[in-house]
């Protein structure tokens, strides 16, 4: 446990810090749960749907430093092959 003042100030941020964190990240988890479920049953027209949300939590993680911009970008681009791969598989 902290001892001094600005021990105890700094533990109090990292737990508000974490907090506001961990809300951001579940509601990507949520999202990208939304969206592999709508790929793995093909449902392209959901799955459109759901990936701007999905692309939306992305930025807001990436703006909130919750994530590197790289790492953002990676995932929106996993994301997108992965509807791209599910609409070429249906019209063939």
């Amino acid at each position: 446990m902290p001892i001094t003042k600005s021990a105890k100030k700094a533990l109090k941020q990292s737990l508000k810090k974490h907090s506001r964190n961990e809300h951001f990240k579940d509601l990507y988890r949520e999202t990208r749960k939304m969206f592999e479920k709508a790929i793995s049953s093909k449902n392209v027209e959901e799955a459109t749907a759901v990936i701007s949300k999905l692309h939306s939590n992305i930025d807001k993680l990436v703006k909130k430093n919750v994530l590197h911009k790289n790492n953002g970008a990676r995932k929106k681009s996993k994301f997108a092959v992965m509807l791209k791969g599910l609409e070429t598989s249906l019209k063939a």
